[in-house]
């Protein structure tokens, strides 16, 4: 019960009932807990009383993952009283092989000589789990900032580009290259007892977080926030596995934490606005959003923005973000089609078509292969009446290489219905609805299909259908026409014209 009610309480972010928790309980209880152990050796350490910490953690528990945990909070609190040989002996007398675990003593190796000042050998373990392929943030921020004190500062530059193009882009990271390529002198902060602590946590939490769809990780990330409220890294990944776990109101309460002085504000805001659009939150959505690209000098963040106001529909905004971006690759020599296909497409629904087709085909170009662009484009030119022999090629290789994805289907019998071939139109736009039935577009095109071969009742089903799916949408006013006059042969345009010439702006 003491191992539950504690668990509870971190995971809902509550460290003073963890801790009240904790402390109520006899000491032959703790000493066969998991959790509470570790929240009362954190607090003794808070509070800079190591030898009550080793006291705590004398002893194991039944959890593996827990054990590593309390094992390198143990050695921080040994290398406070004892030194840094103790200390890592301390790391040392543990001899079971998991690849993870040994990845996250090396860290705390690492964190532990450079705090004793044992730079060479810090610089030694980070870059063994360097060659070893761990690469986490702390210790790759780290050996990048040995690398510069002993002059090797384009080595440092080196690592952290590949960290960002391999790893994903972390924020620190990011602004740590920015200023050794600016040329700017950089510091190299020594972890305090409890901020080392406070990692020794947090590492193993990071990694537990990638491998779970949960909030289970958010129960270490309040465990390291209690050491070092300063460690907002982990709040935006606490923030992340609440999103994930559905838990928005919960993420969007500790990503506001985040001050904006720290380098995680933009990432932070970033989150909160993807989280307050996934609640129907729009209007806080698009005002955080906001802020989060003033504060971005992250390019994946910049991206994740453009998206975020395309999904709005501030088309605008997104094609202007695209737009910064795609510029400022260029000034590297880089070009990316996922930025020209999501500016293509942001245009392409601003009526700016020209400009939209550009980009589409030199998408195509960069990524022949790629199922979503050739159906957007393909599609695109289909819907106008153009190259329709080119952009049924490029939505057959769509079909080709996503065969049960329903658009893909819709567009390539969409494209026998511009060609006449009518029959063949309602076997694909038949098997697009089967895979995709929610779609309004889907249904009506199926009912295009079955009106032009005859199938008229079917056909009024299935505008019926698409007007149920979606019966806000503008297009409910062409249906209605369709329902009303069916599809005679060109007088169809005519009468959803002057429908839609009766409808107020």
């Amino acid at each position: 019960l003491i191992e539950r009610a504690v668990f509870s309480a971190l995971i809902s972010g509550n460290m003073d009932v963890a801790e009240a928790t904790a402390l109520a309980a006899k000491p032959e209880i703790i000493a066969r807990t998991s959790l509470p152990r570790l929240v009362l050796a954190s607090r003794a350490l808070r509070k800079g009383k190591s030898r009550q910490a080793q006291q705590i953690l004398a002893s194991e528990s039944k959890s593996q993952f827990n054990n590593s945990i309390a094992l390198s909070l143990k050695a921080w609190a040994t290398l406070d009283r004892d030194g840094k040989t103790a200390a890592l002996e301390v790391l040392s007398s543990s001899h079971r092989q998991d690849d993870i675990l040994d990845g996250l003593k090396l860290a705390a190796k690492g964190l532990i000589q450079l705090r004793a000042k044992d730079d060479l050998g810090a610089r030694e373990t980070f870059q063994t789990m360097w060659d070893d392929g761990v690469r986490l943030a702390v210790t790759t921020e780290y050996l990048a900032r040995l690398l510069d004190k002993d002059g090797e500062r384009a080595e440092a530059i080196r690592i952290l580009s590949v960290f960002s193009s391999r790893v994903g882009q972390n924020a620190a990271i990011d602004s740590l290259k920015a200023e050794l390529e600016a040329g700017r002198a950089i510091d190299l902060p020594r972890p305090s007892i409890r901020e080392g602590a406070a990692l020794a946590v947090y590492v193993p939490a990071a990694a537990l977080a990638t491998q779970t769809d949960t909030d289970l990780a958010g129960v270490y990330f309040s465990l390291a926030l209690g050491l070092d409220p300063n460690l907002h890294v982990a709040r935006t990944l606490w923030g992340d596995a609440l999103d994930t776990a559905d838990r928005r109101d919960d993420a969007i309460a500790i990503l506001a934490t985040v001050p904006n002085t720290s380098p995680f504000y933009a990432t932070s805001r970033g989150q909160m606005a993807w989280a307050l659009r996934r609640e129907g939150r729009n209007d806080a959505a698009l005002e955080v959003a906001q802020d989060a690209l003033s504060a971005a000098s992250d390019r994946n963040l910049k991206i994740q923005l453009g998206d975020l106001f395309r999904s709005l529909g501030q088309l605008e905004q997104a094609e202007r973000v695209f737009t910064e971006i795609i510029a400022s690759d260029s000034a590297r020599g880089y070009e990316d089609w996922r930025l020209l296909y999501a500016r293509g497409a942001a245009r392409e629904q601003l009526d700016r078509w020209d400009e939209a087709e550009v980009d589409l085909v030199r998408a195509v170009e960069l990524a022949p292969n790629q199922a979503a662009l050739l159906n957007y484009l393909g599609y695109s030119w289909i819907d106008r009446g153009l190259h329709l022999e080119k952009s049924f090629e490029m939505v057959k290789r769509a079909v080709e290489l996503r065969p049960n994805a329903g658009f893909i289907i819709d567009s390539l019998g969409w494209a026998h219905y511009k060609l006449g071939n009518y029959e063949e139109a309602v076997q694909y736009l038949e098997r697009a609805v089967v895979l995709s039935p929610g779609e309004a577009l889907l249904n009506e095109h199926l009912g295009d299909a079955y009106w032009r071969v005859g199938r008229k009742l079917e056909a009024t089903f299935q505008w019926n259908r698409a007007i149920r799916l979606e019966p806000e949408s503008d297009n409910v006013i062409i249906l209605e026409a369709k329902l009303e006059s069916g599809l005679a042969d060109e007088t169809d345009k005519s009468l959803i014209a002057s429908r839609l010439s009766t409808v107020s702006p």
